[in-house]
């Protein structure tokens, strides 16, 4: 073998030999349709975003330019996140109802976050000079066969890099800010042979990110682009002029929005909506804060498994070519993204720091065929031990909640979910077949020497990929008991009726988060208000376990294993009187 060029990487025919179409697609797609198995909403960011979707299909031009959860401003986010949701939801809605036909949005974005990082690593992996050592005698991989394999695994490290199962199946704000962190890598890689096209999707992409999670998650993706443009001297065409697009293709979509909104709508509520957002944006920058750098120190081992250990070693065996372009690229955006990170809230750091995952996936991708065989064997049984636990706990918990043994295992799962029993249904078929596939890759592995480069990747997303679809599967209706609202919202609805509401009244929310009035209003039918200043004569409010407030009335609802109760409490049209309703619970 004669190195030909100073670079570590080195790949054979064999080990580039292409992994089937049909079988990443199938990945891929159960990866992300198993969180469909989830009936209800999880979280409240998640409730949140399906409240301004649901209040954009069914509202006005209004509801579509400022968002809002049922009359109630929601400015923490851009409306692109709920734009998307809100167009899945009258699409499918009549077939699959609300809540699933607003999951399917995230079926879309992560759609655009695989294709975009795939193109993206393909395209810069064609170059010459990212190419690996010419054997003296031939037998090294293609171009062709290269770049594929580095795409392959970049999309693969994604799927199994934790940080992204907690967010995923959700279409929330920092989903969309994850594709278009992707959709930016892909556009700066395209501009190496696209100047003009490259250089608009990559500004597009950051305006984008403004305007569907926040202002400060669109600087740090411009202020990236700005810094690759610069640095990178690989791109063809004058850098000025790439710049101007650059910076013009950012500033146009989120131009659009509000000055459409300024000129469709009444001023009063675009100045009212508009300064809220404001101070809601600002608030995401911030200082050098040593809380978020203790978060980031904590979370990074979890939140970048199995991605980080293959970046620490790509940095030691490509040092001396960290200037080639198709490493500083995903480099630099990865490095800002960080940067970005520790100068961001606490709030909106960990937002910031999952849209690094992309890039980081990618240069963890050149990292992978720079490793040893043993070293290459790590990530294999890694996958193979770590998963193959974690599924064995799942069908452990899954036994003794159906026939009550292991006993301790069998009462966490009741204490969980009270009342629910395990369902013989297409979710307990999904787990089945989806354990059967993690057997014979089991097999596969341990009977077999396989030497393509993405049998490791392939391993850890398949598992994650196990876990998730166990998760979703097996465990949905105790996960549904025990985080949707549904059951709260519909006992608020009947005592607001034992209490006497009338048909034509309406409900005052007390700061209610916006996930909980989404869920309220969307199974309960809870009428709030439209205006803060409208006189009601009953308010929900949410409180913490313990003395109720002396107002409360009627009886407070709770959920289980929580400390959260949703209370009733007397409204601006009862609170300069004494109260007609006695407590079910007096005060201690």
């Amino acid at each position: 073998m004669i190195n030909q060029r100073p670079t570590p990487a080195q790949m054979s025919r064999e080990e580039a030999r292409k992994l089937p179409r049909y079988a990443l697609l199938a990945l891929l797609a159960l990866f992300i349709f198993c969180g469909l198995w989830a009936r209800e909403l999880w979280t409240l960011r998640d409730a949140e975003s399906f409240g301004i979707a649901a209040t954009m299909a069914s509202g006005s031009l209004t509801d579509w330019l400022l968002p809002n959860v049922f009359g109630r401003a929601a400015p923490a986010a851009g409306p692109l996140a709920g734009w998307v949701s809100a167009v899945f939801i009258l699409i499918f809605s009549p077939w699959v109802g609300d809540v699933q036909a607003y999951r399917l949005a995230s079926v879309f974005w992560f759609t655009g976050t695989a294709c975009a990082i795939w193109y993206g690593a393909w395209s810069i992996a064609r170059r010459r000079e990212a190419q690996p050592v010419a054997f003296a005698f031939g037998g090294e991989a293609s171009p062709r066969d290269y770049s594929r394999v580095v795409a392959d695994s970049a999309v693969l490290l994604f799927v199994a890099t934790f940080g992204i199962a907690t967010r995923q199946h959700e279409a929330v704000p920092a989903i969309v800010l994850l594709s278009m962190a992707a959709l930016n890598f892909f556009g700066l890689a395209r501009a190496l042979r696209n100047p003009i096209s490259g250089t608009v999707t990559a500004g597009l992409a950051a305006s984008l990110a403004a305007l569907g999670s926040t202002i400060f998650a669109g600087v740090w993706l411009l202020a990236a682009s700005l810094i690759v443009n610069v640095c990178v001297r690989s791109y063809p065409g004058n850098r000025d002029r790439r710049i101007l697009i650059l910076l013009v293709s950012a500033l146009t979509p989120i131009s659009i929005w509000a000055l459409a909104a300024w000129f469709l709508l009444p001023e009063g509520k675009v100045v009212e909506w508009f300064l809220a957002w404001t101070h809601l944006q600002a608030a995401d920058f911030g200082i050098f804060d040593l809380r978020t750098l203790e978060w980031l120190l904590k979370n990074f081992v979890w939140y970048l498994c199995p991605i980080w250990p293959l970046v620490v070693w790509g940095l030691f065996s490509w040092r001396r070519q960290l200037d080639r372009t198709h490493l500083f690229l995903p480099l630099m955006l990865s490095a800002t993204g960080i940067l970005s990170a520790l100068f961001s809230s606490m709030e909106s750091a960990d937002m910031v720091f999952l849209a690094c995952i992309p890039s980081l996936s990618v240069f963890a991708a050149f990292s992978l065929i720079t490793l040893r065989r043993a070293q290459e064997n790590l990530l294999d049984w890694f996958s193979l031990s770590v998963f193959s636990l974690a599924a064995a706990t799942l069908w452990l918990y899954w036994f003794a909640w159906l026939v009550g043994i292991p006993p301790k295992m069998a009462a966490s799962i009741e204490m969980l979910a009270p009342g629910v029993r395990p369902l013989m249904d297409s979710g307990l078929a999904l787990g089945v077949v989806v354990t059967a596939l993690w057997v014979v890759f089991v097999v596969w592995r341990t009977t077999h020497r396989p030497i393509v480069a993405w049998r490791g990747p392939w391993l850890a997303a398949a598992g994650l990929t196990l876990v998730a679809s166990l998760l979703f599967g097996l465990f949905h209706t105790a996960i549904d008991r025990a985080r949707s609202y549904a059951t709260v919202a519909v006992e608020v609805a009947e005592e607001l009726r034992r209490l006497g509401l009338e048909p034509d009244e309406r409900v005052e929310d007390k700061n209610l988060p916006l996930g909980i009035r989404a869920v309220l209003v969307h199974y309960g039918h809870v009428p709030f208000s439209r205006t803060p200043t409208e006189a009601c004569r009953f308010a929900v409010m949410r409180d913490r376990s313990g003395p109720l407030p002396d107002n409360a009335i009627g009886s407070p609802i709770a959920r289980p294993h929580t400390d959260e109760v949703i209370l009733l409490v007397p409204g601006r049209a009862s609170e300069h009187r004494r109260p007609v309703f006695p407590l079910a619970f007096p005060s201690k």
